[in-house]
């Protein structure tokens, strides 16, 4: 049975825009199980590619020491993005389609260079500095959760 109440309005909310799945991690805790170990899986490939690119020795002490917070400060960065996402969406009534690029641009923007500045001021501090630089600036560059500027209305 259908009711028709011109005079009633639904509050709607959605999570079109907000493309990371930390709104899926929320709602369906069973995705924890493949979002966190591809993370890592991630994470753990560019730094030993980044490591071999760079010829350095010790890779296996230098990625035992490092992995845990090149994968914790990823994550960091990416829901800091997440809630830019949301606090411009909703706050000021933003980005209802889920494929603002003046929203998700600058949310990538903001990850990928949270993602360089931990890594280069607090996991790689004891590095020398132009290959922390470069070590930071590559995963920036390869683990931005790209994902925040594919439409979100191609899944539905």
């Amino acid at each position: 049975m259908k009711f028709k109440n011109k005079d009633v309005k639904v509050n709607e909310v959605r999570l079109k825009n907000v493309a990371f799945p930390l709104w899926l991690l929320m709602f369906v805790p069973i995705t924890w199980l493949f979002f966190i170990p591809g993370n890592f899986l991630i994470d753990s490939l560019v730094l030993f590619i980044s490591m071999e690119v760079f010829k350095l020795s010790g890779k296996k002490d230098i990625y035992k020491q490092n992995i845990l917070k090149v994968f914790l400060f990823g994550m960091l960065s990416k829901i800091i993005g997440t809630v830019f996402l949301a606090l411009m969406s909703y706050t000021f009534k933003l980005g209802t389609d889920g494929n603002e690029l003046y929203l998700t641009i600058p949310a990538l923007i903001l990850s990928g260079g949270l993602i360089f500045v931990f890594n280069y001021f607090f996991t790689f501090k004891n590095m020398d500095k132009k290959l922390r630089f470069k070590l930071a600036l590559i995963l920036a560059i390869a683990t931005a959760p790209y994902i925040f500027v594919l439409p979100i209305t191609w899944t539905n």
